[in-house]
């Protein structure tokens, strides 16, 4: 070709991408768009590995660096769930958090509700520890910042979860605020909960239709425990008793007997139908408990309240351990009496030891209610604190038996510790309401968060009713400044409450343990994998969001590499133009 031809196809070149450009034509073609990734990390210490995830996906994906609602899908980096992981689109998937050396979890932490003041409350933190084997792994229980437990651990795997209990005493009554702190080596964790310490006696009624050395030697194990408060009848012939206190005449008279959280019946074969009917009343439609004292094995009307027909017994006269289930306290007894088949849904709460080991004290539900029963008949005879714990054991029992038994307004929230401005729910039973066997049932209730008394402010919280009669359900924020509140509900003049402690420094088990996080991810249509097979990851993204074709509109001029052919063929046609000596 000679050069004058070459400088005008040139020319005309450059002529036509400048004319193409200006014109900006519209292209409509079918084209796989890149799909959208949000990969999160879970905590600031799985960035690193966040960082790598998203660069292996870039490639492929267009990856955003948080959570966002119109990505295809979402990759969550670490061993836990993100606070807003129920906002995560797509379909999610999990990078285990790489682990490098020791390191311990506390995955939950148990403690009561509330407690009585002055009596021993037990906390059991759970920790999964993994690559420590043989070392020493150390748990406190903090109150008010001063260790009121401590416990060490040898762990026996690199992959163990320990179980450790401990146990505080509460001095004063309020909302107590406890750390625990799980130590090994190099690394730790704590978690907070949260204990309503309470200035509560349980009122225990004790009813014996005849004199009974049993009830006796129980009732006096209770006076002795300045947490009960003790009312008592004992009918010593016809129309003749020994009272003490105001109890009620009548065991059919509910509105006397339902003052009382718990009911202790010695001599319970006295009892006649009306008796068994009320005691069935109260636990039906007070949801209270219940306990049978037996000192004789004789028929009786009570045996349709415990529904057991046929009964076992021991009478050698030699006298036999029997330990509570807890394994803390036993009694003895020689006279002993058991049901010959526990009834449905019944559970031991102490037998005999040994190879056969028989339900002496057993419980079984009725209603809403706890009936128990004792038949270590003579166990009175055997109280020598060398060789058995007979008042500690019933006091726990009671203790147990009387705080099953619901308020007349409870208040629940789950958390008894949070941060500032955190979502708070709740949810409010009245048990009168809940328990009425009239239908239907008309209740209402107002709630409100109160402060105490340094700060002041009272928020009011929207209640909603629940799925039930009587009870209700609601939401409100925490306030933003730290203390303790306390959250009210109010209705038909009973009132429940239950402190929260707003605390600026809050931290929370982490219960989310990798295998957790498995099944939430599967349930979200993905799957968790491990950093070391991180690679694997594109390849199901891609089998999960099944991208498409699709009709897209492009600009084919609008490419910044169209410069490159412009500037190629001006230079060209501008170096031959010089060769030949034009202008």
């Amino acid at each position: 070709m000679n050069p004058s031809a070459l400088r005008l196809l040139l020319r005309g070149v450059a002529i036509a991408i400048a004319i193409a450009a200006a014109i900006d034509p519209a292209v409509t073609s079918s084209r796989t768009a890149k799909p959208t990734v949000a990969v999160v990390a879970v905590h600031a210490r799985d960035s690193v590995l966040a960082g790598r995830v998203a660069n292996n996906l870039e490639k492929r994906f267009a990856v955003v660096r948080a959570p966002f609602a119109a990505a295809n899908a979402s990759v969550i980096v670490g061993d836990n769930l993100p606070a807003n992981a129920g906002h995560l689109a797509g379909p999610v998937f999990a990078v285990l958090g790489e682990r490098s050396g020791p390191t311990v979890i506390l995955q939950s932490v148990l403690a009561p509700p509330s407690a009585p003041a002055t009596a021993r409350v037990p906390v059991t933190a759970v920790a999964h520890v993994t690559g420590a084997r043989g070392r020493t792994l150390e748990v406190a229980l903090r109150a008010g910042g001063l260790v009121v437990d401590r416990t060490t651990r040898v762990v026996r795997s690199d992959d163990e979860r320990v179980s450790i209990p401990l146990a505080f005493v509460p001095a004063t009554p309020g909302a107590a605020r406890l750390r625990l702190s799980a130590t090994l080596g190099g690394d730790s964790t704590t978690a907070d909960v949260g204990v309503d310490v309470r200035d509560t006696r349980w009122a225990v009624l004790f009813f014996d239709p005849r004199p009974s050395w049993m009830s006796t030697f129980v009732r006096r194990a209770l006076e002795s425990d300045s947490r009960f408060v003790v009312t008592s009848r004992v009918v010593t012939s016809r129309n003749v008793s020994t009272d003490a206190g105001q109890p009620p005449a009548r065991l059919d008279d509910l509105a006397a007997l339902g003052l009382f959280d718990a009911v202790v019946i010695g001599a319970p074969e006295a009892l006649g139908q009306g008796d068994v009917a009320g005691l069935d009343a109260y636990l039906r439609r007070r949801g209270g408990s219940v306990v049978l004292l037996l000192d004789r094995r004789v028929p009786g009307p009570y045996e349709r309240l415990a529904g057991v027909a046929t009964w076992a017994s021991d009478s050698t006269g030699k006298a036999e351990t029997i330990a509570a289930a807890s394994g803390a306290d036993s009694m003895r007894a020689a006279e002993l009496a058991w049901p010959a088949r526990l009834p449905d849904g019944a559970d031991a709460l102490a037998t005999t030891r040994g190879v056969s080991a028989h339900p002496i004290v057993w419980t079984s539900h009725v209603g809403a209610g706890r009936l128990i029963v004792s038949g270590a008949l003579d166990a009175w005879r055997f109280r020598d604190r060398s060789v058995s714990s007979f008042d500690r054991f019933w006091q726990t029992l009671a203790a147990d038996a009387a705080s099953a038994a619901p308020p007349p307004v409870a208040v629940a929230t789950g958390r008894g510790v949070v941060s500032p401005n955190e979502k708070l729910d709740m949810t409010a039973v009245l048990r009168d309401a809940v328990l009425s066997t009239a239908r239907p049932v008309r209740a209402s209730a107002s709630a409100a968060l109160v402060s105490d008394a340094r700060i002041t402010g009272t928020t009011a919280v929207r209640l909603w009713p629940g799925e039930r009669a009587g009870t209700f359900r609601g939401s409100t924020r925490a306030p933003a400044t730290p203390g303790v509140y306390r959250l009210t509900v109010s209705a038909g003049g009973a009132r429940g409450d239950v402190p929260i402690v707003v605390a600026a420094d809050m931290s929370r088990p982490a219960p989310e343990a990798p295998e957790l996080v498995r099944a939430w991810v599967a349930s979200h249509g993905g799957a968790a994998i491990v950093a070391a097979d991180a690679g694997s990851l594109a390849p199901r993204l891609l089998a999960a969001i099944h991208a498409a074709d699709r009709r897209m509109t492009w600009h084919p001029m609008r490419s910044a590499w169209w410069i490159l052919p412009f500037a190629l063929a001006l230079a060209a046609e501008w170096w031959l133009r010089r060769r030949r000596g034009l202008l």
